[in-house]
């Protein structure tokens, strides 16, 4: 039987996940009378691929779906505004870090199976220079916005998403594809992308590294004892 490129993929990047983690996604599903259970063609794909990725992970990863029709009170306590959502959150389950409102296609998925690594507690190799500043560092919104096209996106999607990850919270990242959202983009004006906006005041334009990162949120603070840890 042909396996498909993206099965190949994903086994690759899930097989050695860490810890057990838990994802919420909010859809548009709909259970009828009969309990069939409807959704819009990109929830049922979003769905489609996670639970690949849930199958393929050896029991690391839990998808939990939840419907804007039918689960209200979780939508309004994430303050759902778009589908289907992907929601990464601390530990615990108190704080959200990661909202993922896009797609996996194209040249998402491998930076997204790259956040989920890190999520399960696989440490990005800078992981000592983000602890070390995060003294240095005010509780930041990030608002990235990408496409499945473009060439620099999928090298900035694990390292802003590391940030949430490892600050537990302190750094909170927000992912937004404004192709399938395009009243997004047009709200904050975005014409280009990869387009980083730090708590509506900062930006980073094109691709950058986690230093170039480090040096907004420190704002000129930043303490390079880290990078020799």
């Amino acid at each position: 039987m042909k396996i498909d490129i993206n099965e190949k993929i994903i086994k690759k990047e899930i097989a050695n996940l860490k810890n057990k983690r838990t994802l919420f996604l909010f859809t548009d599903f709909n259970t009828n009378k009969n309990h069939d259970i409807k959704r819009s063609i990109e929830s049922e794909k979003l769905l489609k691929v996670l639970k690949n990725i849930e199958e393929l992970s050896n029991g690391k990863l839990t998808i939990e779906e939840f419907s804007i029709v039918e689960n209200t009170d979780k939508i309004k306590k994430y303050d759902i505004k778009a589908i289907p959502t992907i929601i990464f959150q601390t530990e615990d389950k108190y704080k959200e870090i990661i909202r993922f409102t896009a797609n996996l296609e194209g040249n998402q998925l491998i930076p997204f199976l790259k956040t989920i690594q890190y999520y399960s507690g696989i440490n990005p190799f800078y992981k000592d220079q983000i602890i070390t500043n995060l003294k240095n560092i005010e509780e930041s919104n990030l608002t990235l916005f990408i496409t499945q096209s473009c060439p620099y996106c999928p090298q900035v999607i694990p390292i802003v998403n590391s940030f949430a990850i490892i600050s537990n919270g302190k750094i909170r990242v927000e992912i937004i594809d404004i192709v399938v959202h395009p009243y997004i983009a047009e709200k904050y004006n975005i014409s280009g992308v990869p387009h980083l906006i730090i708590n509506n005041k900062k930006h980073l334009y094109g691709s950058f590294s986690p230093q170039d990162l480090l040096d907004k949120l420190t704002m000129g603070k930043r303490d390079f004892s880290g990078m020799y840890s």
